[in-house]
């Protein structure tokens, strides 16, 4: 482990990379022992506040945001997360999923294995289960458009 890892500027450096480059092998190795190290350093409680951080704060349009998420599921989709029901809606807030198929598809993905994790959704009860209607989602959007003044 690189007892050296700055929480903040490795969280910049993973988020801030174009998710879509040819990386190859070796690379994305090294990214996943880059995260993991970070989580071993810092506890994973550390690094999700820290990465909703740079969520909030460095993704200003659709493309970073979607990004962001494509990462996150990456590295970090099968774990809990102790606000699943904002983070998701935090996304569909973001971006408008019924112009942007890219952010639907990795939002979607992202929802139906962070809210099962969490104990808040079971996908054999409702195999049709869309976030984009979900109440609880709409609601927090709803409450984060009056939070953000929007």
């Amino acid at each position: 482990m690189n007892k050296d890892l700055d929480l903040k500027k490795t969280t910049e450096y993973i988020f801030s990379l174009d998710w879509d480059k040819d990386f190859t092998d070796k690379e994305l190795d090294d990214l996943d022992q880059l995260v993991e190290d970070l989580i071993t350093k810092y506890g994973w409680n550390d690094v999700y506040q820290a990465w909703c951080e740079y969520l909030h704060k460095n993704c200003k349009d659709d493309w970073s945001v979607v990004n962001f998420a494509l990462h996150f599921f990456d590295y970090a989709h099968d774990r809990y997360i102790p606000d699943p029901v904002h983070f998701i809606a935090y996304l569909y807030y973001r971006v408008d999923t019924k112009t942007n198929s890219r952010a639907f598809d990795i939002f979607d993905s992202l929802a139906i294995t962070i809210l099962p994790n969490a104990g808040l959704l079971d996908m054999t009860e409702e195999s049709n289960y869309a976030a984009e209607t979900d109440p609880r989602i709409q609601s927090e959007i709803e409450a984060i458009r009056k939070q953000e003044g929007k």
